[in-house]
């Protein structure tokens, strides 16, 4: 995979500040207990990994990006919080450890480049998930996407100012271009991402079983919604 956030990672919470991270952490507490041991794939700077363990629960945070691990840490230290952060590819990774629930959000598998990758995925999780447990992730649907004909975000700050443009790359994939000027170093810094739509339903998905589909964070999936939310049980 060639997706780790580089540069862009020490700027990723200001970019990614309007989301609501509560409403994560509201979709997955029914399906947690307090003994429950938590693993969050793609766990960027480890803001729900925190604010789960802030409520009590046994959790820990993967991501490919070394310097956004490194961010996770650094914030969970400040937090006075022990969490293990691992650096690994989500599609192939091996913690020698199981879990109760594992969680992969903010459109983690779409950034997987083929299906092949989205069933190694699936794999790696059953390796880690005890009998029973829950595979809880989300992806855009097709509604969204047709909405990304061309969007800009632009974010002016004190010493930097960030441009993070969204595009449909082909009928079924994104491209983000970002770019962020440094006002301190007169730098342009300038970093470009892919994600893919992928029918999850459609895929020969082996060792689960889908115990739900939501969209947009309500009970049910209604056509129209643009993030689809899926929980597997691992049988």
């Amino acid at each position: 995979m060639n997706n780790a956030y580089k540069k862009f990672a020490y700027y990723y919470d200001d970019a990614i500040s309007e989301i609501d991270y509560d409403l994560w952490l509201e979709f997955i507490e029914p399906y947690l207990n307090k003994d429950s041991k938590i693993l969050d794939l793609a766990c960027g700077s480890g803001t729900l990994a925190i604010l789960l363990k802030l409520e009590g629960y046994n959790v820990a945070g993967l991501d490919l990006s070394e310097s956004i691990i490194e961010i996770a840490k650094e914030k969970a230290k400040i937090n006075h919080l022990n969490i293990p952060f691992y650096v690994a590819d989500m599609a192939n990774f091996n913690l020698n450890e199981k879990f109760d629930v594992i969680t992969c959000f903010f459109d983690s598998i779409n950034f997987l480049q083929n299906e092949e990758l989205v069933i190694k995925t699936f794999n790696s999780v059953k390796k880690h998930l005890n009998k029973g447990g829950i595979f809880i992730f989300d992806v855009f649907s097709l509604d969204m996407l047709d909405e990304y004909i061309n969007n800009e975000i632009i974010k002016d700050f004190q010493t930097y100012k960030l441009v993070w443009k969204t595009k449909k790359a082909t009928d079924l994939s994104l491209v983000h271009n970002i770019e962020i000027y440094d006002k301190l170093d007169s730098v342009t810094l300038k970093e470009n991402y892919y994600e893919y739509y992928y029918d999850l339903e459609k895929l020969n998905i082996e060792g689960f079983s889908l115990i739900k589909k939501s969209g947009d964070f309500n009970d049910d999936y209604l056509e129209g919604d643009e993030r689809l939310i899926f929980v597997y049980k691992c049988l």
